[in-house]
This record gives C-alpha cells, structure tokens and sequence, in this order.
C-alpha cells in the first residue's frame, strides 16, 4: 500500500448511506436534513449514531427534543435530498416547502416521511461533542418500512442511485 492525502482516501468511500435526520424544534415544527455520517452502534438494544454539525438547526433540534427518526430516502427523493441539504430549517418550514407528508411515529414526536424506504424511531442516550460535530447516539425504539416497497438510495459523491428495496 502507499500512503496518500486522508481527503483523495475519503473520496473512495462510496458509496455511502444517505439519510433523512428528521426531528422537531422545542415549538414542534417539524426539520429534515440529509445526513451521510450515520452507522448502527450498538446491536443489544440496537442503537444508531448520526454526526451533525453544531451551526446546523437539526443539531439545535436534537438537543431540545432528545429525539429523531432516520429515514433512508427512497426513490423519487433525489432532489429532495439536494433540497433539503442546501437549506436550513431556521429559515423555513422543509416540511411546507417542499411539499413533504407527515406520518405520525409511534413512539417518537419527530415525524415519519412519506416515500421513504425505511424508518427508525431514535431516542437520544448520549451525546458526544467533537471538535466541530455532535455524535448523537439514539436507541431505536420502532422501526417502519414503505407498504408497498420502495428501493432506497444511495450517495455516489453527489449522484443519488437506487441500492434495493427494503
């Protein structure tokens, strides 16, 4: 092997999850932010941990609440993704804007997300701030899946591609 710059390495990553942090604010209005840094944790109880910055409103959100749903997109959310990741919830309504239907989580405030392949329910157990991200660990408390199927995506550097059907 030799040894190259860490940012060319980074780039070999994918492809790579891409998922939906939906959450609410402490007034309830609803948040979605596309997220690629998101990985299971813990198998007993499962657990997944999801990086948000700290100048991101999701990040806000996660703190007030304690609580969010990781939802892999399906297909028909490629922009969608693009959407949601080049504005912020401070600013607008993501739900209003872009036309999104809530579904009602089970266990969790935070919403569920019509089109979306998969769904996990998260509450926050612990929180790990880093230089300039928080990792927030959620146990996953339910879990949903699209009725009828629908094949989720994946993140090819900026190319969103269909993975399989969950």
């Amino acid at each position: 092997m030799k040894q190259i710059p860490i940012g060319d390495a980074l780039k070999l990553k994918y492809p790579e999850w891409v998922m939906f942090v939906i959450s609410r604010d402490a007034d309830g209005a609803p948040d979605l932010m596309p997220a690629g840094w998101c990985m299971i944790c813990n198998s007993n109880p499962v657990m997944m941990a999801v990086s948000v910055g700290f100048g991101r409103y999701t990040h806000r959100c996660l703190e007030e609440t304690g609580e969010f749903v990781l939802a892999w997109p399906g297909v028909g959310q490629e922009q969608l993704i693009e959407q949601t990741g080049s504005t912020t919830g401070r600013d607008i309504n993501k739900f209003k804007q872009f036309g999104l239907t809530e579904i009602e989580a089970d266990v969790v405030g935070a919403p569920l997300v019509e089109g979306c392949a998969v769904a996990l329910e998260c509450v926050v157990v612990s929180q790990l701030e880093l230089e300039d991200h928080s990792i927030f660990v959620g146990e996953v408390v339910a879990a949903h899946v699209a009725d009828p199927p629908v094949a989720k995506l994946e993140n090819f550097a900026g190319t969103y591609a269909v993975a399989r059907k969950a």
